[in-house]
């Protein structure tokens, strides 16, 4: 994954077809750049999607903004019928905008 800083990108995320979704209860999107976590979205911040089994959510540029250029993590984490889930981290790359700020 990558996208711009400054930008409001959409990450789109298919849920494994085992996961019974009417199921989730609680869902967390971060993103760690050099040990610490920048953004956390929680699942009052997505869409989720029944028919595709799949969760949208949106970054803010004040969310994007909040990296730097470079490197960074990501990762998931499900809360569904008591049972704590997590994805493996996933690698996101992190461009530069050329005039930094809320547009």
């Amino acid at each position: 994954m990558e996208f711009i800083r400054g930008t409001t990108p959409t990450i789109f995320v298919l849920i494994p077809e085992n996961i019974d979704m009417s199921l989730i209860t609680e869902i967390w999107i971060y993103i760690y750049q050099n040990g610490k976590l920048k953004v956390d979205k929680t699942i009052s911040d997505m869409y989720i999607d029944y028919e595709k089994h799949s969760i949208n959510v949106d970054l803010t540029q004040n969310d994007t903004l909040e990296l730097k250029h470079g490197d960074a993590k990501f990762q998931i984490r499900v809360l569904a019928s008591g049972k704590a889930l997590a994805t493996l981290e996933y690698d996101v790359y992190i461009h530069e905008v050329y005039k930094g700020g809320v547009i």
